[in-house]
């Protein structure tokens, strides 16, 4: 039998004499499906979706026309091949069918060889597609794992391409699939993308925005199946025209903080692999390769801190002092103690020299968490130090300089408090020089199975680590977290003691140990299949949802886990990738 034999042909015609000759040329090959008007077409294919169209021209009603128009606009039907059938064959028609999306046309009356030829051409044709496409599942992981934009295709269309391919043009994968890869690149290196070349083509690319990049681009041409097939390379080369024009002394630095900034999932102890935390990452390179004041907005629960560390982490002081202040802790009376020392002898009590916060941080880092929470008159003092860099212990007569780098914090709107008149503008300009905005979680959360992961990991357990169920993650995702982090680390630490998740929503969930017993009444299929979803959650689990993976875990080959996730649907918003 056929390996074509079970793809369905639509047959959309209005003559009933058309169509019987179209059935028995086609029905002993192809399993068969009429329509006699555009509606009945169009109510046909969401039904029972055929692999080509034969569409007449003209209809009552609808006209092919509208019916392939309507299917072009629409994404589940937009890749049918669309063959049209007319007694009108002018240039006129067929150059506006095409421009519609069809791929041929075939004259009435029919000459049924030519029929039989053109529809199994275009059927081959579609098959050779879908073997192509099973096939760049095997290039998938490696594409995905390199630093190049990786584009595959045909005759100049993209099949295929990985996430840093994306980047580079700042456009959704799926945008970029189907569009002729000869129209994001200039003329000059078009050469470059059919053919292997020597050297690779170096010059600069358009994104979406209008902004230039400069690129490496090299194509490999290779057969599959006697079909020519071209893989193009894309590589950005800002980070090393960037680094052409540092000082050499922070050129080995921005290298890497540039390097980790290609990292999936992880800056530094920071952990999201969410758009909104790779623009995070991006501006804590910025800062750290700088030595101005940061002021970090965000949510109770976000992290302000730790991204703190991170900027001082990666900072060429990170030998120095890290000193964290709470601002909120700090009561006026005793500001000008903490912050700037005292000396023996300047009140009761003192029987040595105590040094305040900016001694302790001297040529390193000093953290002013919940910055907006200090008094005006502890924001004069504050602002005096910032600007003159010059302070004077309590009890003492001679100034010290102030030396450190200043990163504050806050989780209250400080453009709105100066327009209120309770933050002096010149303190707020003095610190608001590079700003991080962190999001809260219900703004990321498809990061959340990678935190959950991390904390399972961080924390011990009783009896060995407990597994989250497939209801727990959905509960887990669909919660807003209003403490953000720190409440999905506490609720994780509540989990490892109590094997439940419990959320103030009301309610909580057992672990797997508590509800591992199968329903009988459900039957062994049902049981086997749900063992079979459980194992596939787990094995994307533990490998933060990287598919090649996780297959390799469950010792399948992608393509097989990618049907049984279609079958079990996990939907995208599972999918943190």
């Amino acid at each position: 039998m056929s390996e074509l034999s079970n793809m369905r042909v639509l047959i959309v015609d209005d003559s009933e004499a058309s169509v019987d000759i179209l059935v028995d040329t086609l029905g002993n090959e192809y399993r068969i499906n009429v329509a006699m008007d555009g509606d009945s077409a169009l109510d046909v294919i969401r039904r029972n979706r055929p692999n080509l169209i034969l569409l007449d021209v003209v209809m009552p009603g609808k006209d092919g026309y509208q019916v392939c128009g309507e299917l072009k606009a629409d994404e589940s039907t937009r890749e049918i091949p669309v063959i049209f059938l007319t007694g009108k064959a002018g240039i006129e028609d067929i150059v506006k069918g095409f421009s519609l999306g069809a791929v041929d046309y075939i004259a009435k009356p029919f000459n049924t060889e030519e029929v039989m030829a053109r529809v199994k051409t275009h059927l081959e044709n579609q098959e050779l597609h879908r073997k192509l496409a099973k096939e760049n599942w095997r290039f998938k992981t490696l594409a995905e794992a390199a630093f190049e934009g990786i584009f595959i295709h045909e005759n100049g269309k993209i099949i295929d391409v990985n996430s840093e391919g994306s980047r580079l043009f700042n456009r959704d994968q799926h945008e970029l699939l189907g569009r002729n890869i000869m129209r994001l690149l200039p003329l000059e290196c078009q050469s470059s993308a059919l053919n292997e070349e020597a050297k690779p083509w170096e010059g600069e690319i358009t994104n979406s925005f209008g902004k230039q990049v400069p690129v490496e681009v090299r194509t490999k041409k290779f057969e599959f199946e006697d079909h020519p097939v071209r893989v193009t390379a894309i590589r950005d080369l800002s980070l090393q025209k960037t680094i052409e024009n540092e000082k050499m002394a922070l050129q080995n630095e921005n290298m890497l903080l540039k390097d980790n900034l290609k990292e999936r999932y992880k800056f530094g102890n920071i952990i999201g692999r969410s758009p909104a935390m790779q623009k995070v990452y991006e501006q804590i390179a910025q800062a750290a390769s700088s030595d101005f004041n940061v002021i970090i907005f965000g949510e109770s629960g976000t992290g302000k801190e730790l991204v703190a560390k991170t900027i001082y982490e990666l900072d060429h002081n990170n030998n120095r002092a890290f000193v964290p202040v709470n601002c909120g802790a700090i009561t006026e009376s005793l500001f000008e103690r903490e912050f700037f020392g005292h000396r023996k002898g300047s009140f009761t009590g003192a029987d040595r020299d105590q040094p305040g916060f900016f001694d302790e941080a001297h040529q390193g880092t000093l953290f002013l968490d919940e910055l907006g929470e200090l008094q005006a008159s502890m924001q004069v003092k504050l602002l005096r130090v910032l600007e003159d860099g010059a302070y004077v212990p309590v009890g003492g007569t001679k100034p010290k300089t102030a030396e450190a780098r200043i990163i504050c914090a806050t989780n209250i709107d400080l453009a709105e408090m100066v327009r209120q008149g309770d933050f002096r503008k010149d303190l707020f300009y003095r610190v608001h020089v590079i700003d991080i905005e962190l999001p809260p979680l219900r703004k990321r959360k498809e990061d959340i199975p990678l935190l959950v992961e991390l904390f399972l990991s961080r924390f011990p357990s009783k009896g060995g680590k407990p597994t989250l169920t497939g209801k727990m993650m959905d509960t887990l995702s669909s919660y807003e977290w209003p403490g953000n982090v720190r409440e999905l680390q506490n609720t994780i630490q509540r989990f490892l003691v109590t094997n439940k998740i419990t959320l103030p929503s009301g309610g909580s969930i057992p672990g797997e140990a508590e509800d591992e017993s199968p329903d009988f009444n459900d039957g062994l299929g049902v049981a086997l299949d749900n063992m079979e979803r459980r194992l596939i959650e787990e094995a994307l689990r533990k490998t933060m949802w990287n598919r090649g993976q996780a297959a390799d875990m469950l010792k399948i080959s992608r393509w097989t886990l990618q049907r049984k996730m279609a079958k079990y649907d996990f939907n995208k918003t599972d999918d943190p990738s």
